[in-house]
């Protein structure tokens, strides 16, 4: 289960560096990017780098911890903060990003 959650993590974290840098360069000011750290990010970076940077970040740890996995209290915690990230993704990627790309494109 943890693996299936961490891919789909993963194909998220793809389409919300996609949407988001998308809507960036169509003229979206980088004030909307709702984390703080992801805008400090950007001001130091740039777009596409401070995007990336932080949930590189965060996919490496789940990844480590995935892998490096050997006590059934610790799978516990892992699945427990898989199914937290991918469904506060996935709300965003619905409320958010996915509005803002239909309304981009015209749709």
């Amino acid at each position: 289960m943890c693996y299936i959650l961490f891919v789909l993590l993963v194909l998220l974290n793809i389409y919300d560096t996609y949407s988001t840098y998308t809507l960036f360069n169509s003229g979206m000011p980088v004030e909307y990017e709702f984390n703080p750290v992801v805008r400090f990010l950007i001001s130091m970076f740039g777009q596409f780098v401070g995007i990336i940077t932080l949930k590189v970040i965060a996919l490496l740890l789940f990844l480590y911890f995935l892998l490096r996995n050997n006590t059934e209290r610790l799978w516990n915690i892992l699945t427990a903060g898989l199914i937290l990230s991918v469904s506060c993704y996935t709300t965003t990627m619905y409320f958010i990003n996915y509005p803002a790309m239909l309304l981009l494109s015209g749709g």
